[in-house]
């Protein structure tokens, strides 16, 4: 292995790890009194002050009037809908639950591809979402013999899984005149407005009552830092040196990660039906790949 894609491996690596760990500081947040919508706002408000700052260096192309629209959606889609059902959720859920859902969404991509773009599905899709799904409901289930989670907060983890669908479809369509840096920046900018009035409605008295010290607001910054921007600049480091494919196996790291790491940091019990559940679901997510990977070795 040389050098380069060492540094890859490496990248996307870490890249997992922050956000797996992303989870966990949401649960901090909530724990120092910042509500959901707080958490959001000044989360993606680092973020986009940071991606304006990056993208002055690296020179953000310029957006085309006829494509304002599908803007405005991949925005709505996530960051908005997506950071929205996903921290009201984990307000509900443990971070190892919202975790195991939101690693469906690479599962569950190719459906939407066939509903609304087209493209081929594949039967080990099929397959390996029902193997998913098996583990997600032991995770679930995990600790008692009824739901262990709350209902509302697995229905907003999906949620946002199905807003990452109607992200990724927009998103197909603006890779086609725009890089990754320039999408990143409009769609965080169009997200900020986008929860603005949200903010001061309801929350600007929250955020004032809570107390302006590097330990109240430093999950905030690990958010806002650390999963959005370095995260995100990791992986795409990663994915033009290793390639989406490879660099996307190592999203299934997350719900192991963030298991481990809920358990360490925030003393969540994690049982051994939990285990099993996300070994099962790593199993259905690593499915399709194993599958087309046969079928070239056949072809070959």
């Amino acid at each position: 292995m040389n050098k380069k894609n060492l540094l890859a491996y490496a990248a996307v690596t870490t890249a997992m790890i922050l956000w797996a760990l992303s989870f966990v500081w949401y649960k901090e947040a909530f724990e120092n009194k910042f509500s959901p919508i707080s958490v959001i706002f000044l989360r993606l408000t680092i973020a986009t002050i940071l991606f304006i700052i990056i993208s002055i260096v690296f020179k953000r192309q310029k957006v085309a009037r006829k494509h304002y629209k599908l803007f405005f959606i991949l925005a709505f889609f996530e960051p908005f809908l997506y950071f929205m059902a996903e921290a009201h959720g984990l307000k509900h859920v443990s971070a190892t639950v919202a975790s195991v859902i939101i690693a469906l969404i690479p599962l569950i991509t190719p459906f939407a591809a066939y509903l609304f773009l087209k493209q081929k599905l594949k039967p080990s899709h099929l397959i390996g979402l029902i193997v998913s799904f098996v583990g997600v409901g032991m995770v679930v289930f995990a600790g008692s013999g009824d739901v262990s989670a709350s209902p509302l907060g697995i229905s907003l983890m999906f949620v946002a899984v199905i807003s990452a669908l109607g992200y990724s479809i927009t998103l197909v369509k603006l890779l086609e005149n725009y890089n990754t840096m320039t999408i990143m920046v409009y769609q965080n900018i169009i997200a900020w407005f986008l929860f603005l009035p949200f903010f001061l409605l309801s929350d600007v008295n929250t955020v004032r009552n809570i107390p302006f010290t590097f330990e109240s607001y430093y999950p905030i910054l690990k958010l806002g830092i650390f999963a959005s921007v370095v995260a995100f600049a990791l992986f795409v480091y990663s994915l033009n040196r290793i390639g989406i494919t490879i660099a996307n196996m190592f999203t299934y790291l997350i719900p192991a990660l963030t298991a481990l790491f809920a358990f360490v940091i925030l003393d969540e019990n994690i049982y051994l039906q939990s285990i099993i559940g996300i070994f099962i679901v790593i199993c259905g997510l690593v499915i399709p790949h194993i599958y087309t990977s046969i079928r070239k070795n056949r072809n070959n």
